[in-house]
This record gives C-alpha cells, sequence and structure tokens, in this order.
C-alpha cells in the first residue's frame, strides 16, 4: 500500500468520525429535555397505622400519620403530622415515640425523614429514665433504631438538661452522641 492510500484510509476514517460525531450533535439537539417526574401521588390514604413485626410475630416499631402520599417511581412516600413508636422486644413495652411535623420515606424503605420539629420520648412506663430530645430534621434508620440531625438539639432528663448542635442516638444502646456546641446543667437529686 502506498503512502497516498494510508492516507485516503485515514481521512476517510476522520470524515466517517466527524459525520457520526455531527449526527449524534443534531439527533440530541432535536430531543427535547426529559420531562420532569410527575409529583402527582399514585396513592393517598387518611389515618395510616403500620406495624413492623420481629420475626417471633413481636412488634417491633408501628408508624402513624394523619396523611400518607404515594409519590411516582422513586419518589417515596410523604407523611403529614408522623409518630414513630419503636417497642421493647416483648413488643407491648413502648421504648421511643418520635413525632414530626412532616416525613419523608424513601422507596427502599430503608429512611425515614421528619421534618420541621421533631420530639422523640422515652417515658418511664418504658422501665428506663425518662427521655425528651426536641430538634429539627432528623434522617431515621428504623430497622437499626438510628436517628442524626445537624439541627440545634435539647436532651432533656430529670434533673438536667443539656444542648448541642447536631446528635447522633442508637436509642437501642441508650448511646448519644452531642457533636458540638455542648452545653449542659445538671440538678443531682436532694437526699
Amino acid at each position: 500500500m502506498t503512502a497516498r492510500g494510508i492516507l485516503s484510509l485515514i481521512g476517510l476514517a476522520l470524515l466517517a468520525g466527524l459525520s457520526y460525531g455531527l449526527l449524534r450533535w443534531v439527533e440530541t439537539s432535536l430531543r427535547g429535555p426529559a420531562p420532569p417526574e410527575s409529583q402527582t401521588p399514585v396513592l393517598t390514604l387518611e389515618r395510616l397505622h403500620a406495624v413492623r413485626m420481629t420475626a417471633a410475630g413481636q412488634r417491633e416499631f408501628t408508624i402513624e400519620a394523619h396523611r400518607l402520599w404515594q409519590l411516582a417511581g422513586p419518589g417515596g412516600v410523604r407523611l403529614e403530622r408522623p409518630e414513630l413508636d419503636w417497642y421493647q422486644p416483648d413488643g407491648q413495652t413502648r421504648e421511643w415515640r418520635l413525632r414530626g411535623e412532616w416525613g419523608w420515606v424513601s422507596a427502599d424503605r430503608q429512611t425515614l425523614l421528619l421534618e420541621g420539629e421533631v420530639v422523640a420520648d422515652r417515658t418511664a412506663e418504658s422501665g428506663r429514665s425518662p427521655v425528651t430530645l426536641v430538634t429539627r430534621d432528623v434522617r431515621v434508620r428504623p430497622t437499626e433504631h438510628y436517628l442524626e440531625t445537624a439541627a440545634p438539639t435539647r436532651a432533656v432528663t430529670p434533673g438536667g438538661e443539656l444542648r448541642a448542635v447536631g446528635a447522633r442516638a442508637w436509642l437501642d444502646q441508650e448511646r448519644v452522641e452531642l457533636l458540638s456546641e455542648v452545653r449542659g446543667v445538671y440538678e443531682p437529686p436532694q437526699p
């Protein structure tokens, strides 16, 4: 093959590549942008009460909401005034109750976002020391009894109060990490 033949082949290959690129550019410019996914609910429920059971048939946690909207595709579920109750292993004794103004459940059901003011309560009826956490915008992993927030948080216990910015809590382990700007007041019980 001669040098002129090799240059001709290279020129044809280059011309074919440019033609393909031009064709792709024209196709994409003729196609309009993809339509946005609809936020119209595909299902709406009033006064929701859902129970998750353990393998042994005991209540693990319940979710209640004034209203639920199932969104299309991977949009998840929106909740109005959600309440999440975690139970002790006996399935009868409530350990914690979380309440939020709004909520969102991911499509895979692994994450719950509680939006607006969020209150988490553990009462003395649980057999443990009562605690109230008040914060905003909490990410919850219900099956792990885990929650986290980057917002200012207040924890109130008998005789004490802690304030911090940001918190992580493993509620089944009675473990809470206050992330920054921690301040507290404690008054020991009088003998």
